[in-house]
């Protein structure tokens, strides 16, 4: 009978190179997470900052004599997309002491590793796909507008991985009956935006 034939070295080369290229992936992909930790652990912010911070001359100008109604914490350890605080201001009640106005006030700090992409993601989602571009404000910022009985001006902010937003709202009288334009709410809240900003630590 004839010898065994010796076994073909093909499949041992190919399991050795196919074992070789596995580590290289391997490697690779370490190096690449890594790297990309490194990067996306850039947020300057590691928390958001409380409602004093809207507490500005803007406000004093936009809601005469205004009272905090709302200062609420938001998000948490466990929510991806970071946690921080909202404020609410308003007139205080009282008949002809001021033309109604509110403010409001949200600022959230997004968690590292990726808190510059996900206060990004923030930014976006709050603005809607009806906003405008508003140049010169933090790292990227938007306006918008509610629309509603009284339309509120709204303006987010991106300062690193740090999401700001502002929004103001005023009746066009005492009375109350009719609200400031739209634009004229969006002008505030930008105002108030930008004195926000100015007050982050450096």
């Amino acid at each position: 009978m004839p010898s065994a034939q010796p076994q073909s070295r093909g499949c041992a080369i190919i399991g050795v190179i196919a074992a070789v290229l596995v580590v290289i992936v391997l490697v690779g992909g370490v190096i690449w997470f890594v790297v990309s930790r490194d990067v996306l652990e850039s947020g300057d912010f590691e928390s958001a900052p409380e409602c004093s911070i809207g507490e500005t001359e803007a406000l004093d100008e936009l809601v005469p004599g205004h009272e905090l109604e709302v200062e609420e914490p938001i998000g948490g350890a466990q929510d991806t997309f970071g946690s921080g605080h909202q404020c609410r201001w308003a007139t205080p009640g009282g008949e002809g002491q001021a033309v109604p106005a509110t403010a409001t006030l949200v600022t959230v700090a997004a968690p590292d590793p990726g808190g510059v992409d996900t206060a990004a993601d923030n930014l976006r989602s709050s603005a809607g796909p009806e906003h405008e571009t508003l140049d010169g404000l933090g790292d990227e910022a938007f306006t918008w507008v509610r629309s509603g009985t009284f339309a509120s001006g709204c303006a987010g902010v991106r300062v690193s991985n740090l999401y700001v937003e502002t929004c103001h709202s005023a009746a066009a009288d005492y009375d109350a009956t009719r609200s400031i334009e739209p634009e004229q709410a969006v002008e505030g809240a930008v105002r108030l935006a930008e004195d926000v900003v100015a007050a982050l630590p450096d």
